[in-house]
Order: C-alpha cells, then structure tokens, then sequence
C-alpha cells in the first residue's frame, strides 16, 4: 500500500443489517440519531478524549452511539482510532490494515490514516492483516458518526485479537505521542445473550469497573471489546480519565424479549483536568445535598437514594467531598477517598455525615441549616506520586489544582484543592497535610505513600449565580 498511491478501497459489508441499505435513509436515520442527543453535546462543559460507543445495529444501540460521539463534536482531532474486538477472525496480536487505505460504505468513502497505520508497524505494537477487517462490523458501525461529526478527519482502524492489555496500552500511548489530537473511540458492547436481569447486573459491574478505574477486573463476560476498555484504563492517556456515564440499556429495549438480550453502554472519558458535569447536574447534587441534611433533621435518619430516579450520568461511580461553611467558616467536611457510590448517592452520603459525623464540630441544627453554604466536589481518580521527600512532593503539587493524599499504614491525611485558598505556599500546603495525617515531624521513607487528583468543585452561591 503506498501513502501516496491510488486509493485501494475495501467494501463494508453491514449495509442492510446493521444500518438502513441505502445512502438516503442511512442519513435520513444519522440526522434522526445525532440530533436527538444534540442537547448533551451543548451542555458539556469540556470534550472528551475518548469514548466509549457501542456497535450493534442501530435500532438497537444507535442512540447510545450518537450519544458518545455527540460528546466530541467541538473537537478537531488530527485522526480517530477506532479499537474493535475480533468478531469473526481469530489471531494474536493486534491487527492494522495494509491492503487497502479507505473503506466505502454505501456511497460514502472513508479514508484510513495510513501514516499513523505504518508507525504503529514499525513500533511493533501491531501488524498488517486485512482479513480481520473484511466483516469487522465493531470498526464500520462507527464510521457514519465518525463521518457526521468529524467529516474530514481520517480514522486508524485497530482490531485486537488474543494477547496482553498491556499492549493494547502501549498502542494507545503511541498514537496518543503522534501530532495532533487521537481521538480514541473504544467500540464496544457489554453483556451477551443473559436473561434480562442477569445481564443489568453484568453490565452494572462493567460500569462500575470501567467508571473506577479496575482495569483488571473488566472481562469479556462485561464487555466484547474488554482489551479495548482494559488497555485504555491502564495506558498513561487513560489512567486518570474521568468517566462520564450517558447510557445503558439492553436489546430488551427494542425486541420486548427479556431471556435473551446484548447490553450496550456509552461513556464519554475526559482528561483529569476537565469539568464533566453541566450545570443542571450540579444543581442536582447540591439540592441533593441539602435535602438529604433536611431528611435527617426531621426524620433522624440519613435518606436512601435510588440512583436510577435520577439522570444517567449522576449514576456515575465517583468520589465527592460535601463541605458546609456558616458565614465563611467552616462547618464540616467529609468525603470518599475512593469511588465505591454513584455520584448521587456519594453526594447525599457525604452531605449527612459532614453536617453530623465531623468529629470537629457538633451536629448542625435546624437553625444552622438555614445558614449553611453547601459545596459539592468531584474527585479526579488519584494517582500515585513518586517522591522521595516533603520539598518534592511540594515541587510537584500544582498549586490551586493540586488535591493531595498523604498515607502511612493507617494513619492518612487528605486535601482537597480549595485547601490552597488558606495554604497558598507549596511548602505550607504539605506541612498542613503532614499535620492532617498525623505524620508531622516524621521522616520520610519507602512507607510514605502520596497520590494526587484534581476536584471539579461548585456551590449553592455559584450554582445560584450561574442559573441566574
């Protein structure tokens, strides 16, 4: 194949089963999808850098996919890399195509980044082998979004077969190196062909693993394209993403047939600097807040939280801080290190054991309700840091970004980046964080452990302004 040659052509072969068999109602049906979810790609405050995209037929999993691709709109990537699981060839290693450098789909033409194709064999990390691509319907089912939304850009179709996530990881790593901006889509389904119950618990812990970071534990049981989603959550690009939830549902949704269904779900991943929620969701989970601190005052007792009442992406597993200030003071703080809730019931967990279960101030009252400010913050997933002292662990922290972990066996301390705003000096900040986790004077060896993360932070005085 030659970069600069004649055009060599493949035909997919999913026109008339996994969309509409001609070229008119397969966009009469794209422009039915992508505005349908037009609404979510205007309310994002920041854009993905990958995502999540199912790939069954899309009268079973258009909508989700429109939704994941939606989220990308604002993007000029340099290229799209499609990851697809090896539905119908069977071979080790990763497989890239060589034989042919555009796909035609009805009477559309997609061109394939042959630089990126012939840097990844020449890495190692994969190697030409067209026969995977021949029926590979996980790759061809993103290309009309791809063409939607990002009509010039080129795509780098990946199909992986048997072998290590951590190659996959390194593939990402290598096209996340290249010029320009590699979208990343990550092509999957979720569960197959369980009862309808057996397959919302599936997918629920695919979710789960995937939206916590547990690379480990994601298998083709939850998910077909599990190398993918693995070797994303485990490469440096995708490490400390931030999982945005959009959608799940099953084939139940369209066939009524609850014995035997196929899960689809969408996520939108976005770099751990990047705010994810738009600002209905934050007013959410700040009323959220306050009323479950209201349940709790009248009837004794924390509120329980069905999830599932409230929008997708607030089912998202993620860890929260709930802090409560009276005239600018601080009333109380608590939070989850780690995500082990939904959003939304991580919010309205923490807002009830800030306002009665700080050990540093007593219970708030009915009184002080009224008067308290609420904020909410989202915790980036942490990541360990490497430091061999107190001056290099303030070297690195980003001051006003910087949230910080400081762990020695039980004893532990956390800050949040709002701590900044009273320990603005690098030095002061891990002193203060010393003193938190009871390791103030301490020397510093191998036990010391340090992860950092980023929150995306708002309150009821900012949320006011804001719908104002």
């Amino acid at each position: 194949m030659s970069e600069r040659g004649t055009m060599a052509e493949r035909d997919s072969r999913i026109a008339g089963t996994f969309v509409p068999g001609s070229q008119a109602a397969l966009d009469a049906l794209m422009s039915e999808l992508c505005g349908s979810v037009a609404a979510l790609r205007d309310a994002l405050p920041g854009d993905p850098v990958a995502v999540v995209s199912p790939h069954a037929g899309y009268a079973y999993s258009g909508k989700l996919a429109a939704a994941a691709w939606s989220t990308t709109a604002r993007l000029s990537p340099q290229r799209i890399a499609i990851l697809s699981p090896a539905h119908h060839a069977f071979f080790d290693g990763i497989a890239v195509p060589t034989g042919h450098d555009a796909i035609r789909l009805l009477d559309r033409r997609h061109r394939i980044d042959t630089r990126a194709v012939q840097a990844l064999i020449r890495s190692g990390l994969a190697y030409g082998h067209d026969l995977a691509f021949e029926s590979e319907h996980g790759i061809d089912t993103q290309l009309p979004f791809a063409r939607h939304f990002h009509p010039r850009v080129p795509v780098v179709p990946i199909v992986t077969g048997r072998g290590p996530t951590a190659q996959v990881a390194r593939l990402i790593d290598r096209l996340d190196r290249m010029d320009g901006q590699t979208l990343f889509v990550l092509s999957s389904d979720l569960s197959h062909f369980y009862a309808q119950s057996k397959a919302t618990s599936v997918d629920g812990q695919a979710a789960r693993f995937l939206e916590t970071t547990q690379p480990s534990l994601i298998t083709p049981i939850h998910a077909c394209g599990a190398q993918a989603l693995s070797g994303w959550l485990q490469s440096r690009a995708g490490r400390a993403a931030r999982a945005l939830r959009l959608g799940m549902h099953t084939s139940y949704n369209t066939t009524n047939d609850a014995a035997r269904v196929v899960g689809y779900g969408a996520w939108a991943l976005f770099a751990p600097e990047t705010d994810i929620l738009d600002a209905a969701s934050r007013q959410t989970l700040l009323t959220v807040a306050r009323q479950a601190l209201v349940s709790r005052l009248n009837k004794g007792l924390a509120p329980v939280v069905d999830a599932a009442t409230f929008a997708v992406p607030l089912r998202t597993y993620a860890a929260t801080f709930v802090t409560l200030e009276q005239a600018g003071v601080l009333r109380g703080c608590v939070g989850s290190m780690v995500p082990h809730l939904s959003m939304v019931e991580d919010v309205a967990k923490n807002a009830v054991r800030a306002g009665f279960d700080d050990p540093r101030f007593p219970p708030i009252s009915v009184t002080d309700l009224r008067a308290l400010s609420i904020s909410v913050s989202v915790l980036t997933q942490p990541v360990a840091l490497d430091v061999a002292d107190e001056d290099a662990l303030a070297a690195a922290l980003v001051p006003g970004k910087s949230g910080a972990i400081l762990m020695n066996g039980s004893q532990r301390g956390l800050f949040l980046p709002s701590v900044w705003s009273s320990l603005p000096d690098p030095a002061d900040f891990v002193a203060g964080l010393e003193r938190k986790a009871g390791l103030a004077g301490r020397p510093w060896d191998e036990t010391m452990q340090v992860q950092v993360f980023r929150a995306e932070a708002f309150s009821e005085a900012a949320a006011v302004s804001e719908v104002a």
